[in-house]
């Protein structure tokens, strides 16, 4: 391969625009936390629960009992697996049962929360 002057002026061209792309992104993504990281949709979000309270708890308690009814639906047929014979399929519940379980003790644990969250945020 010949390089000519015009390869190496490409190649030069092409490491700067290289160069600052990644500088602009650095610095974009740097950004001036002076306010504290303000982000716009968090206060949207948090305006939303403030207005009404109650039902953003209800609908954490509605997400905790649907998780607990999945998980007595998979519990049922993981028994069902287990006595047909098939390890395999119980394997495959087994892990799912496992994800549910840390969701609900993650919901379980935001729902707790809540009514300190509330006072802090929406006073």
């Amino acid at each position: 391969m010949n390089i000519t002057r015009k390869s190496i002026q490409v190649l030069g061209a092409s490491a700067a625009v290289v160069t600052l792309t990644f500088a602009g992104a650095s610095a974009a993504l740097a950004g001036d936390d002076a306010d504290g990281g303000s982000h716009p949709g968090r206060e949207a979000r948090i305006a939303k629960v403030c207005e009404n309270p109650e039902q953003a708890i209800a609908k954490l308690t509605e997400r905790q009992t649907k998780v607990n009814e999945r998980i007595a639906k998979l519990t049922e047929m993981r028994t069902k697996a287990s006595d047909a014979g098939r390890p395999e399929l119980v394997a495959k519940i087994d892990g799912r049962l496992e994800r549910l379980r840390q969701r609900l003790a993650k919901l379980t644990d935001r729902l707790a929360k809540a009514p300190d969250w509330i006072a802090e945020h929406c006073s």
